[in-house]
C-alpha cells in the first residue's frame, strides 16, 4: 500500500530560464557569491516580486513570483545549498551558524543605477532551510495615482475623498493586492510639497519615503499599532497611515483620529469594499461613528497585463458571453489574448495593473448602515445603482486589451 505521506514531485507547469541562469545552475561545484548574485539579478530583470528557496526531498527548488504567479527558475542539490544560505544571511547581517529559529534581515544592491531593498525571510521546514527574498523597488512601490489603475470614475471619486484631509479611507484587499502601493503612492502624492506631517506605523516598514516619519510596531516591546498611533496623536500629524486595522482598540482610534481632524488611512481584510464597512462594525465601531469618520473604502486586485506585443482579439467564449450580459448587460465588445512571445519571455502577460472599487460614504451608504441593513442587501443596492464593483471594473479593462477574462476571474472576484 502506497503511503499517502509519500513526498511526490508534481508535474513542473511553468517555468522561466535565460542564459545567465542555465550557466548559474549548471555550474560544478556552485560558487555562492556568483550564485546569488545572478539570481537576484536575474530576478529583478524579470521584475519578480519574491524569490523562493524550497527544501524538497530531494533537492532545493528556486521559484521567482512574477507578476503574482510563480515559476520555476531551477534545482540545486542539497550539498550545494548551505553556502548559498550562508552567502544570503551574510549579506541580510543574520547569523550564517543559525538553523533552527526564524530568521528576518534586510540588505539593498545597487544594480547597475536600480537601488533594490531585499527584505529576507528565513524558516525550517521538514526538509531543511526556506528562504524567502521579497524584492522592493521604488518604481514598483512608488507610483503615480493615476498609473495604478483607476478608471476616471475612481480616480476622481478617490481624489475627492483626499481633498477632505479629515476622517478616515480604508483601501482593502487581500495579501499582496497592491494595497501598500496603492497608499505610500497616495502618501507621496500629497507630500509632493512638503506640507504637511505626515506619519506613519507600519509592520515593517516597506519602504522609507522623503519627508514622511516612519515609525515601525514592535510587538515584543508593546509597540502594536494602538501604541503607535496614540503615540503618533502626540506628535501633532496631519496625515497618517496606519499599517493595517486588525483590532477594536486600533478601530476605535482610527475612527476617533478621523472624527478629531486628522486624515487617517489604513487597509483592512475584506473581500470588497461592502465587507470592509461591515469588518469594521464587527470590530465594534458603532453605526454613528463610522458613518461620522469614514470618508469611504477602496477596494483592490492585481491583475496581470497582456503582452502589447503579442495580444490579438480573439472570439468569445459563450460562458464568457453570459458572464459580460450578466454583469454588464450586454455582450463583450472584444477580448484579447497571446500566445506568448520573445518580449514577455512567452508568459503572454508583461506586467501588472489593479482594478478597483472606490466606495464614497454619501448618504445613501450611510442611510442603509443607520437601517443596518446587511452585506447582500447592501450590494443589490449599489449595484442597482450602477456601481462599478472589482468584477466589472476587471471585465471593462479586458474589453479594451489590457487584461483576459481568465485574469480577472483568477482572482477569484465575486461574480454574484
Amino acid at each position: 500500500m502506497d503511503n499517502p505521506k509519500q513526498d511526490k514531485k508534481p508535474e513542473e507547469t511553468r517555468t522561466v530560464t535565460s542564459r545567465f541562469l542555465r550557466d548559474a545552475f549548471d555550474q560544478s561545484p556552485i560558487n555562492a557569491t556568483t550564485f546569488v548574485n545572478t539570481i537576484i539579478r536575474e530576478s529583478v530583470g524579470l521584475s519578480a516580486s519574491d524569490i523562493l528557496f524550497e527544501s524538497l526531498k530531494n533537492a532545493v527548488r528556486l521559484r521567482a513570483k512574477i507578476d503574482g504567479v510563480l515559476y520555476k527558475l531551477g534545482e540545486i542539490s542539497h550539498d550545494s545549498y548551505p553556502e548559498i544560505s550562508s552567502r544570503i544571511k551574510v549579506l541580510a547581517e543574520l547569523d550564517p551558524t543559525e538553523k533552527r529559529r526564524i530568521q528576518e534581515g534586510q540588505f539593498t544592491l545597487d544594480l547597475e543605477g536600480r537601488v533594490v531593498n531585499l527584505r529576507v525571510e528565513i524558516a525550517q521546514t521538514i526538509h531543511g532551510e526556506m528562504i524567502v527574498i521579497r524584492i522592493h523597488e521604488k518604481q514598483t512601490i512608488v507610483m503615480e495615482l493615476a498609473q495604478l489603475g483607476f478608471n476616471q470614475n475612481a480616480y476622481q471619486i478617490y481624489n475627492d475623498m483626499l481633498q477632505s484631509m479629515a476622517g478616515l479611507i480604508l483601501v482593502c484587499g487581500p495579501t499582496g493586492c497592491g494595497k501598500t502601493t496603492t497608499l505610500y503612492s497616495t502618501i507621496s502624492k500629497m507630500n509632493e510639497n512638503q506640507n504637511y506631517n505626515i506619519m506613519t506605523i507600519e509592520d515593517p516598514v516597506e519602504f522609507q519615503l522623503y519627508g514622511v516619519n516612519q515609525m515601525q510596531t514592535r510587538e515584543e516591546t508593546g509597540f502594536t499599532f494602538a501604541e503607535g498611533l496614540r503615540t503618533v496623536l502626540r506628535l501633532v500629524p496631519d496625515i497618517i497611515f496606519v499599517g493595517e486595522i486588525r483590532d477594536q482598540e486600533t478601530s476605535e482610534i482610527a475612527v476617533e483620529s478621523g472624527l478629531t481632524g486628522q486624515l487617517v488611512l489604513s487597509t483592512v481584510h475584506a473581500e470588497d469594499s461592502v465587507g470592509a464597512l461591515f469588518r469594521l462594525l464587527d470590530l465594534g465601531i458603532e453605526t454613528y461613528l463610522l458613518n461620522s469618520s469614514l470618508l469611504g473604502v477602496v477596494a483592490q486586485r492585481l491583475v496581470r497585463k497582456l503582452c502589447e506585443n503579442c495580444r490579438a482579439p480573439y472570439q468569445p467564449t459563450p460562458d464568457e458571453v453570459e458572464l459580460f450580459q450578466q454583469i454588464l448587460g450586454r455582450p463583450p465588445k472584444q477580448l484579447m489574448k497571446g500566445p506568448g512571445c520573445p518580449s514577455c519571455r512567452k508568459l503572454a502577460y508583461k506586467g501588472r495593473t489593479g482594478i478597483y472599487e472606490v466606495l464614497k460614504m454619501d448618504g445613501n451608504v450611510r442611510d442603509h448602515i443607520r437601517k443596518k441593513v446587511n452585506e447582500d442587501n447592501l450590494r443589490e443596492s449599489l449595484r442597482k445603482e450602477g456601481f462599478t464593483t472589482l468584477l466589472r471594473d476587471g471585465l471593462e479593462k479586458s474589453e479594451q486589451g489590457i487584461t483576459s477574462v481568465e485574469e480577472v476571474l483568477r482572482n477569484s472576484l465575486r461574480v454574484s
